[in-house]
């Protein structure tokens, strides 16, 4: 299996279908080391350009899946004859993972989450792959500002011994952007057990609160986050960040390569092909 990828400024984003994406769970899954899969968008394109500790986490990334549809415009923009074609959220990586797990009898851990929806979602998950092995596990409160878990909670992640650990401890802020990625790097060589560690960010709270899951219709133009804007106002800073900074971001690109109008005209191209597709 051929992988194609494309580069958004200094972030590698994979461009997978889903049967493709399919047979790379399968073959970490049934591989023999530890595995990190990604879900770039805006904003991690944008913290990766003043973190470099986050842009070598993501460097390392075995797997990187474009989440916000805004990178798609962005590789039209900064690339020409490069397309990216397929996207995948982080709540579908984590159902691809579920189904695995359940065939393939693997553990899922959900590391993470607030309140009860780590065990909504678990129990969501069970309903769905009958026969499906998943743990919920409350890591507590980790320090933004030094992105690591405690000896007593790695010890216990050791005990579970999951082979695919979906990490919903949230990206963080400003500095702190990155934090669970940052957490999975060094996960890695202290759970060998382990043949996947994901950063699913939000996806917990949006999978156990249905309202927040935005309608097929805005899910297939890439509009999840106007969505979640709307039942979660205090969201609109990042939305700021996403739709304003991060393509300012681009057009500086653009301007410093001396191809502002051609990446006009592949954007205006990308956003014809988006939308008529959809």
């Amino acid at each position: 299996m051929a992988d194609e990828h494309h580069f958004v400024l200094k972030v590698k984003v994979d461009d997978l279908s889903t049967a493709a994406l399919e047979e790379k769970i399968q073959s970490f899954l049934n591989g023999d080391r530890t595995n990190i899969i990604v879900t770039p968008n805006p904003e991690f394109i944008l913290a990766a350009e003043v973190d470099k500790e986050f842009e070598t986490v993501l460097s390392h990334a075995d797997l990187a899946l474009p989440d916000g549809v805004g990178l798609r415009f962005a590789v039209a923009a900064l690339h020409d004859g490069e397309r990216l074609v397929h996207r995948h959220t982080g709540g579908e990586a984590l159902q691809l993972l579920a189904k695995y797990a359940a065939q393939l009898q693997k553990r899922l851990l959900i590391l993470g989450g607030s309140g009860k929806d780590p065990e909504v979602v678990a129990t969501v998950l069970k309903e769905q792959y009958p026969g499906l092995d998943v743990v919920a596990f409350d890591p507590g409160i980790v320090d933004d500002e030094h992105p690591r878990l405690s000896e007593a909670v790695t010890a216990r992640l050791k005990q579970i011994d999951a082979q695919i650990i979906a990490v919903a401890l949230g990206q963080g802020r400003g500095k702190t952007q990155g934090k669970q990625e940052k957490i999975m790097e060094s996960l890695r060589s202290e759970l060998p057990s382990a043949r996947i560690l994901i950063g699913i960010g939000g996806v917990v709270r949006v999978l156990a609160n249905p309202h927040l899951q935005a309608p097929e219709l805005w899910r297939r133009f890439g509009f999840e986050w106007a969505w979640r804007s709307i039942q979660q106002p205090w969201r609109l800073r990042r939305i700021f960040r996403a739709l304003i900074l991060f393509p300012l971001e681009i057009i500086w690109a653009t301007l410093k390569q001396r191809r502002f109008f051609k990446a006009c005209k592949n954007v205006v191209k990308e956003l014809k092909q988006h939308f008529g597709r959809n």
